[in-house]
């Protein structure tokens, strides 16, 4: 059944975006604070630093800050901020980037006619600090009850979240909905699909011999790599939105000797669970199978991040976000993409989710990473107020 959207959104909205644009300063100010130290995932202490930043950011707005060790990581954060009791939102990020210790000595933030450059500010510094502004924002409105809050702030998502996945499915499972600050790509947008994301590697085992006075005697794993190759490249189907990309390919030891190894690293997008078991089955199928007599392969990984369907009870938090747009007289926009984030996981789980709800911007893992300041006032308010309004989840 769909739920009602509340009647005074259009009210509710232009009393938190004319406040929202006061914050401007104060979220540049702790954006700058968070974009100028390098996080890159495996620089552990650099990392845990970016974590004390954080977990001072939400201590000063009465969230109570818990870190959860992870071996090879930083720590992750779990904050808590109690609320009306009736409902439960669990707000999504994380602290890690890709790029490497010193990129942001020497590429600090810098603001250029409207937007902020800086690594990480995207992807995601800046929607980390877009959810503490949003709950300070709702701080100020005595007459909007607010839902208990819970913020998973991880260190690992970068390399797809292998030591925090347990606790984002363990803390999303008891909440009415989760939202995901991932980056935003319009202004009205937000997300409720992305692609399921495999990572194999497939190692393909022949047998040496010399190229040149016995190449008879020898068994290309290169060779059976490229056959198996074209099959990989077969599975893809653009029209379902499947791809299978072999991305890395590594084989041999020197120019006269048949290789006797090969390697080949595999990227996987699917748009569901079913396509998901399609593919997977046939890459192990593909591998099983030999072109070239006497060579043998082994597979490793498979689906990191399970497809993120569209739920029922999403649709709800789907009429919200468009009320609380149209509203803001900006146009409504359902996105989707072929990238995975965690929220994946927590959608795989039946959990309402919505993702892609931090600013807007472009070149994420990229020299020209930027976010647009002029979209913070109204990713502000539509943040808050899809807070404040999470209807509980039905079921």
């Amino acid at each position: 059944m769909e739920q009602a959207v509340p009647s005074p959104v259009g009210e509710l909205a232009g009393r938190l975006g004319a406040r929202a644009r006061s914050r401007a300063k104060r979220y540049l100010r702790d954006l700058t604070r968070l974009v100028n130290l390098d996080s890159g995932t495996f620089d552990v202490p650099l990392v845990n630093q970016v974590g004390r930043e954080l977990a001072a950011m939400l201590e000063r707005g009465g969230w109570r800050v818990e870190r959860r060790p992870a071996a090879g990581f930083g720590d992750h954060l779990v904050a808590t901020l109690p609320g009306d009791g009736r409902r439960r939102v669990m707000l999504l990020g994380h602290f890690d980037t890709v790029y490497p210790a010193g990129t942001a000595t020497s590429h600090p933030l810098a603001v250029r006619e409207g937007r902020a450059y800086g690594p990480g500010v995207l992807d995601m510094k800046g929607g980390l600090v877009l959810g503490i502004h949003a709950v300070e924002l709702l701080a100020g409105f005595s007459d909007l009850a607010r839902p208990d809050l819970v913020f998973v702030l991880n260190s690992d998502e970068e390399v797809g979240s292998p030591t925090s996945r347990q606790l984002i499915e363990e803390t999303a499972r008891t909440a009415d909905a989760v939202y995901v600050l991932e980056p935003g790509r319009e202004p009205g947008g937000v997300l409720a699909t992305r692609k399921g994301v495999g990572m194999y590697t497939v190692t393909v085992h022949g047998r040496a011999a010399h190229a040149g006075a016995a190449p008879q005697d020898g068994r290309s794993a290169i060779l059976e790599l490229a056959h198996k190759t074209v099959q990989w490249h077969e599975l893809n189907d653009l029209d379902k939105g499947t791809t299978v990309n072999v991305t890395v390919v590594r084989g041999g030891t020197r120019r006269n000797v048949i290789p006797e190894v090969a390697t080949a690293e595999l990227d996987v997008r699917v748009p569901s669970r079913d396509e998901a078991i399609r593919v997977d089955q046939a890459i192990r199928e593909i591998a099983a199978r030999s072109w070239v007599p006497e060579t043998r392969a082994e597979v490793t990984g498979g689906l990191n991040r399970p497809p993120m369907e569209k739920l029922s009870g999403t649709l709800p938090l789907l009429e919200l976000a468009r009320a609380i747009v149209e509203s803001m007289e900006l146009e409504f926009v359902e996105l989707t993409s072929g990238g995975g984030s965690d929220g994946n996981f927590t959608a795989a789980l039946g959990v309402p989710t919505l993702d892609g709800l931090g600013p807007i911007g472009r070149g994420a893992h990229s020299p020209e990473e930027y976010i647009d300041l002029e979209s913070i006032p109204a990713r502000l308010t539509l943040l808050a107020l899809l807070i404040a309004l999470a209807p509980p989840r039905s079921g």
